[in-house]
């Protein structure tokens, strides 16, 4: 059943739709940077994942085909016969996801330090069964690390200490349903069926979806293209945005 998502609309309703899928344990506020580059140009739809933010956060476990189909009736609620799609790390599943079940639907995506799978069940479940067990605060220490570099940490403590507040201020049931959907999630052998304009776009010190899987799935995407943003790790578009942001701009422009 489809959870009815949180969300933000903004930019001229004749425009070309764009819909941003955010990463695990994010809201819809990561992409307050790249709603206003895009604004002038497109209709910009920025929403909350189930089990996030202000989205309802229902019993798990979830399926990546159920939060897809989540953001597809999103979509039709809104009137969007066909968008383009922006997601990273979890929203970027969700984009090959929905590439692969209704490319009808899509006129271009950027998928975003991301990967066709994240390792298989365990250390998803070990991850859920902490969560549920001892709360989000469990995961405040690690989660920097594998969110930013070194020098981004050191640079800009503000934006991470806020992206720190904002997951551990998330349901711990809907994170951790969501993070069971990554543990089932597998396209690998599906991305050859892709018959949407891809563009992969990678953090060369992601340490998550590294530079080299990344470019091992835009290999197997057909027509798909690789950026790779030096001195980038997992939340790319925090660390390096504009060069996110015209990444993500080139690929919309060609197609949209």
């Amino acid at each position: 059943m489809n959870v009815p998502l949180a969300h933000r609309v903004d930019g001229p309703a004749s425009a070309p739709a764009v819909v941003l899928g955010p990463s695990l344990g994010t809201t819809l506020e990561m992409w307050d940077d790249l709603t206003d580059a895009l604004v002038p140009s497109y209709r910009v739809v920025r929403y909350d994942t189930r089990g996030h933010g202000g989205s309802p956060a229902p019993g798990g476990p979830y399926t990546m085909t159920e939060l897809a189909d989540d953001v597809a009736a999103l979509a039709d609620s809104l009137g969007l016969e066909r968008f383009g799609f922006v997601g990273l790390s979890l929203g970027g599943a969700i984009g090959q996801t929905l590439a692969v079940t209704r490319p009808e639907r899509l006129s271009a995506a950027v998928i975003c330090c991301t990967m066709p799978s994240f390792g298989g069940p365990q250390p998803w479940a070990e991850r859920a069964a902490q969560v549920r067990s001892e709360g989000m605060k469990a995961l405040a220490e690690a989660t920097p690390g594998r969110w930013f570099a070194d020098a981004f940490r050191a640079q800009q403590p503000e934006v991470v200490e806020a992206y720190v507040r904002t997951l551990t201020g998330l349901d711990p049931e809907g994170y951790a349903s969501c993070c069971e959907a990554l543990g089932g999630f597998d396209l690998t052998d599906e991305l050859a069926r892709m018959a949407v304009p891809v563009r992969v776009v990678a953090g060369a010190e992601d340490p998550v979806a590294t530079a080299s899987a990344c470019e091992e799935m835009a290999a197997a995407i057909p027509g798909a293209d690789l950026v790779v943003l030096e001195g980038a790790s997992h939340i790319a578009s925090a660390e390096r945005p504009e060069e996110f942001h015209r990444a993500v701009d080139e690929h919309l422009r060609r197609h949209l």
